[in-house]
């Protein structure tokens, strides 16, 4: 982990995802932190300092079950936040994350803003968006399902936004299954009508009323 302190950089990321747009409280002390491949990024065992948005790289975010056995919440390769679980409850984080390649985050610490924080009435509509979309991945993957065709129905319906897959590896790790297996599925559910191919890599439920 590497923390980063240059202007430049930060100001590129900052108004590439218009991150200040994020919150109604001006000036905040953001800067960057760089992890290398493997490295934890959140642990449960560690309390977390930031609040972290995800800018560039790969990440796992991930749960051990009681019986050992591990269960992915959420493979990104796209703008994520993490900490928003940790700063509400003000406790230990719930679930592990890693670096899966090198990824660069922007950060906030937690509690040198938390007064303004919980007074920002935009962050805090974001951050329950953000609440919600975790929500929806643990229920996906404590659900059972008979099938794996129904439970990549069930991902496209409540899970994606406008009923539509647009990251095949990513997908394949959400739903616990290879990308080869995932794509015959895919194949097969286009073939018979279920799902649209918008592009390569992209499939819409058919009926969702949204273009890509």
């Amino acid at each position: 982990m590497k923390k980063i302190y240059d202007s430049q950089k930060l100001n590129t990321c900052l108004e590439a995802y218009a991150l200040q747009q994020l919150f109604d409280t001006q000036d905040l002390p953001f800067f960057l932190i760089q992890y290398e491949k493997g490295e934890n990024i959140v642990h449960p065992l560690k309390l977390t300092e930031y609040l972290q948005f995800v800018v560039s790289g790969t990440i796992s975010v991930y749960s051990i079950r009681k019986d050992g056995s591990q269960y992915t919440l959420s493979a990104s390769d796209g703008f994520t936040l993490l900490g928003d679980i940790e700063f509400i409850k003000n406790d230990y984080p719930a679930f592990f994350a890693e670096a899966q390649s090198e990824v660069t985050a922007v950060c906030l610490p937690m509690e040198k803003a938390r007064k303004l924080l919980d007074k920002d009435i935009r962050f805090l509509h974001y951050l329950l968006h953000s609440l919600i979309k975790k929500i929806e991945m643990s229920s996906l993957n404590e659900a059972v399902f008979s099938s794996l065709e129904e439970k990549l129905l069930y991902y496209l319906q409540y899970t994606c936004p406008h009923n539509t897959l647009t990251n095949v590896e990513q997908t394949a790790a959400h739903i616990h299954c290879s990308r080869r297996q995932l794509q015959r599925l895919l194949k097969k559910l286009t073939d018979g009508g279920t799902l649209i191919k918008i592009k390569k890599g992209c499939y819409r439920l058919s009926g969702a009323k949204i273009s890509v």
